[in-house]
């Protein structure tokens, strides 16, 4: 202490530091010469110690104590620690210098750092080797690059080829790491599946297999959700949306919707007229399923007749015909399609040339209606002619021979003829207007030639209504309430009646039948609208519920009809003040009659409400009697 007197406070502490660090270090170079004596004198002066923890632990986690790598028999109350810069010791550990027990400074994360490593030297010279290692947990979750990607995959691509997806991956090491990949969703058919390969790297990658046919034409694209796992417990996954677009190729020909087409033409038809119009489809997309038209010109017509728009398909005549030198032009018309590659399909077209002189036959048609109009009575019975028709061909011949048709009506009308020159539309069902009003007919005329010649009439027969339906109230009882006191013209309430005919007989007037017992005379009715008025004042006490029985009847003749009641029901009012039964009332009562005694009583009959007694009683009583001296 006397060493130090002479100096002031902050001077005497600045000295006590200064000989601190000065003797640390020579404790140093005392280490470091025991270090070099160890190096060179042997392993009986040094030990090794090797401790693990897992990875995510709280601070402040004991991970072991440098004395557990001592040497029997030696001890130590002073470790210095070897710390370089950059090996996390300083930052990641706590370790005490006295007791030698090593701590975590913070939350350590192996795929930050997975070991560490320091020597430990006593103070007599004893070093220990520390080894430290981080194992992994299962903190991460495996995650692809991204979380949606697309793949496009031709159509009819080989059973077994493979497609390499990016891989996920997994922050976590060897068994908690990636261990597999499945498709969870979208893999419609099966005709996917999943092959994986791990790397030198360790990354299992992963390809997308063709399993089974893909086919645009019945499905052109696949939602595929691919999962990847780890091997943890509970294991780990990470999910990504695959779109698979199915590419089409050129594997459909195209189609004709008829494999032969036929047309007949005059010989006189002009030139650039057009013909008849051939179409085929193509299943495939884009160029693959463009169809284009060309006639086989090696094949037929190649005098050029005809010529053909190779879009739309329609067949133009190019030059004039003539009969005599042909009567039959067959084609050979090719679809095929845009792809670089195309698809050809053939179809075959007959166009034959008709004589500008031939005749076609004619038909004359006489509708038997009263009016000669195309019409029929729903009401007319199977059997019952419509229409007469006569036919005529002025060629002769076979071509005279003409065969006559009928086509429409649904089966209600027939075709009859006895010689085949007049023939007979007649029905063949019962008709209901109702149901259906009008049918459309085809009438077709065709002669023997060759080729064959035809006529067409098309008419409608529109079926005429019969009163066959009544009208139809939509209630069959209805219910009113109003109050008594209301004035003549008041709305009582509508009825509505309807009837499925047409015309008059679809017509509904309103009625009200007669009845003096239920006072339907009270009331009127609107004979269009249905609206029912009261005619005269109404009195509850007369009839509480009046009632009324409407008819509705419609314009046929003869005419239909039905019936709905209207029951309605008054709401009494005070509409009567009381009244004696007599302006004068004369009594004798004897004169010792006791007080209290009823010695005249009238009655009158009174509107009350309907829950209270409608009758009033006045009532004399006796209170007092005083005699009365005669004379």
């Amino acid at each position: 202490m006397t060493l130090f007197n002479g100096f002031g406070k902050n001077t005497c502490g600045q000295l006590r530091m200064w000989v601190f660090w000065r003797l640390r270090m020579l404790l140093v170079l005392c280490v470091v010469v025991e270090l070099l004596t160890v190096m060179v004198g042997g392993e009986d002066r040094q030990g090794i110690l090797e401790l693990q923890l897992d990875e995510e632990q709280p601070a402040g986690t004991i991970v072991g104590d440098i004395s557990a790598g001592l040497k029997p028999g030696v001890t130590a109350s002073l470790y210095f620690i070897s710390d370089h810069e950059g090996t996390g010791i300083g930052s990641d550990l706590h370790i005490d210098e006295n007791t030698g027990i090593i701590k975590t400074a913070r939350r350590l994360d192996r795929e930050e750092r997975d070991h560490y490593s320091f020597i430990a030297v006593t103070m007599t010279g004893f070093t220990v080797e520390v080894f430290i290692t981080v194992n992994d947990i299962n903190d991460h979750a495996p995650s692809f690059p991204k979380k949606k990607a697309s793949l496009k995959i031709p159509e009819q691509t080989a059973v077994g080829t493979k497609f390499s997806l990016e891989p996920a991956t997994d922050a976590d090491k060897d068994q908690l790491t990636v261990q597999g990949y499945q498709i969870k969703e979208g893999n419609v058919g099966q005709v996917f599946r999943l092959e994986t390969k791990r790397a030198a790297n360790k990354v299992l990658y992963l390809d997308l297999v063709v399993n089974g046919v893909l086919d645009r034409e019945k499905r052109s694209s696949y939602s595929l959700v691919l999962e990847a796992f780890d091997g943890g417990s509970p294991r780990k996954i990470g999910q990504m949306s695959l779109a698979v677009l199915v590419q089409d190729i050129n594997d459909h020909a195209p189609i004709f919707n008829q494999s032969r087409y036929n047309a007949i033409i005059s010989e006189s038809l002009p030139q650039g007229s057009n013909i008849l119009q051939v179409f085929a489809s193509d299943a495939d997309e884009g160029d693959n399923g463009l169809v284009l038209y060309e006639i086989n010109r090696r094949q037929s017509d190649p005098d050029r007749y005809f010529v053909i728009d190779p879009r739309s398909g329609i067949i133009t005549l190019n030059k004039l015909l003539d009969y005599e030198v042909r009567k039959v032009h067959e084609l050979v018309v090719q679809a095929r399609d845009n792809a670089s590659h195309p698809e050809i399909t053939n179809a075959f077209v007959t166009i034959h040339v008709r004589d500008y002189n031939d005749n076609q036959p004619t038909m004359t048609i006489i509708f038997l209606s009263e009016d000669g109009s195309p019409q029929i009575s729903e009401g007319a019975q199977p059997g019952q002619y419509v229409a007469r028709i006569s036919v005529s061909d002025p060629d002769y011949g076979e071509y005279s021979n003409v065969n006559v048709s009928l086509e429409g009506g649904d089966g209600k009308f027939a075709l009859t003829t006895k010689d085949s020159i007049i023939y007979l539309i007649y029905v063949d069902q019962i008709l209901d207007r109702e149901e259906r009003d009008s049918y459309e007919l085809r009438v077709m005329a065709t002669d023997s030639g060759t080729p064959p010649l035809r006529a067409e009439s098309l008419f409608t027969i529109h079926v005429t209504d019969v009163n066959d339906n009544p009208p139809l109230f939509d209630q069959q009882a209805y219910k009113q309430t109003i109050p008594e006191v209301v004035y003549p013209g008041s709305f009582v309430l509508q009825v509505t009646a309807r009837d499925k005919d047409q015309g008059p007989n679809g017509d509904v007037r309103y009625s009200i039948l007669p009845d003096k017992k239920t006072h339907a005379s009270w009331f009127t009715i609107d004979p269009v609208t249905g609206i029912i008025t009261t005619a005269t004042k109404l009195d509850y006490e007369t009839d509480p519920k009046p009632s009324i029985k409407v008819v509705a009847t419609d314009g046929g003749r003869p005419p239909l009809s039905s019936t709905a009641l209207v029951e309605i029901a008054l709401q009494d009012s005070n509409d009567n003040e009381p009244v004696f039964g007599s302006s004068f009332y004369n009594v004798s009562i004897k004169e010792n009659t006791s007080a209290g005694t009823c010695f005249l009583e009238t009655v009158r009959h009174l509107d009350y409400p309907s829950n209270t007694p409608s009758n009033l009683a006045v009532t004399l009583v006796v209170s007092s009697l005083t005699s009365i001296p005669h004379g």
